[in-house]
């Protein structure tokens, strides 16, 4: 069930939910929550000409060579680009609920996506969440950290509250944690 306005600010405040910073009153939506952009992006670069091809595999999000890290306050999305981008927000997900990222219809009217296939935070789910956004429209469009909220987080409530062995966050979650589109080895 996806739990409405009075519900998110009951979890927030009893502190079942952390999202931090806090979201603004006029943050929070009839069923969803704001999110914002945060000030890491992350591009996939090219690989050598020596590899004609690359496999998804876990590699790939351990290979630092691959990846392009920036910090900035606002970038540039270009035309049939795709960047990836943390949220200014860190979320904590209890064990009862699991989120799932939305774009915002103002960007999806402008071509802008926000995720291509990653929308589910699990429960137990802890760090900032990476964006895949991608501009499919005619024009470049400029990103602002902190100020631009391409995306919502929508909460919904499990049939039963995970145990602690059956949360995310386990030796196999390699997301726990991050602060950064690509979480960075050693």
């Amino acid at each position: 069930m996806i739990i409405s306005k009075p519900d998110i600010q009951e979890l927030l405040e009893s502190g079942l939910l952390v999202i931090d910073p806090p979201p603004v009153p006029a943050s929070i939506d009839q069923v969803s929550i704001d999110l914002h952009l945060g000030r890491k992006f992350t591009k996939f670069m090219a690989p050598p000409e020596h590899i004609p091809m690359i496999r998804v595999r876990r590699s790939v999000m351990e290979d630092q060579d691959l990846w392009e890290h920036m910090t900035r306050d606002t970038y540039v999305l270009n035309p049939g680009e795709l960047v990836l981008a943390s949220t200014l927000e860190r979320l904590k997900m209890p064990p009862d609920h699991m989120g799932l990222i939305e774009g915002r219809s103002i960007w999806a009217r402008l071509g802008i996506g926000v995720h291509m296939t990653a929308p589910k935070i699990d429960p137990g789910f802890d760090g900032t969440v990476t964006l895949e956004i991608t501009n499919q429209g005619k024009t470049p469009v400029q990103l602002v950290a902190e100020t631009d909220a391409p995306c919502q987080l929508i909460i919904a409530r499990v049939s039963s509250e995970l145990k602690e062995g059956d949360l995310y966050g386990g030796p196999d979650d390699a997301f726990q944690y991050q602060t950064s589109p690509i979480p960075r080895s050693g």
